[in-house]
């Protein structure tokens, strides 16, 4: 998956938002990585990051575009999430750590 740009007028803070959140993904495409070619997960460092979650959502919006912005990170993260439980079902390991 790769993520969405963020407006180049966009605070601080939602900036760090994005990165978290590419942080975020970028692990979920290396432990895919290693789940396709060795097929194991290590399980400390796949989970539905909640902490992720509730920043994003405590994010106070100044402007439409950062409203939008936020939307649509929220948006991605539920994807993330939504294919972490999927592998973590397949290999038979709880999602919430």
């Amino acid at each position: 998956m790769k993520a969405m740009p963020i407006p180049a007028i966009a605070s601080d803070r939602l900036v760090d938002l994005h990165n978290d959140l590419t942080h975020y993904d970028t692990m979920l495409a290396e432990q895919m990585t290693e789940f396709i070619t060795h097929s194991r997960i290590d399980s400390s460092k796949i989970f539905v990051d909640q902490e992720l979650e509730d920043n994003l959502r405590a994010f106070k919006a100044k402007s439409p575009i950062e409203v939008e912005c936020r939307r649509e990170m929220l948006k991605y993260k539920r994807r993330i999430d939504s294919v972490i439980r999927e592998v973590l079902e397949a290999v038979g390991q709880s999602a919430v750590s």
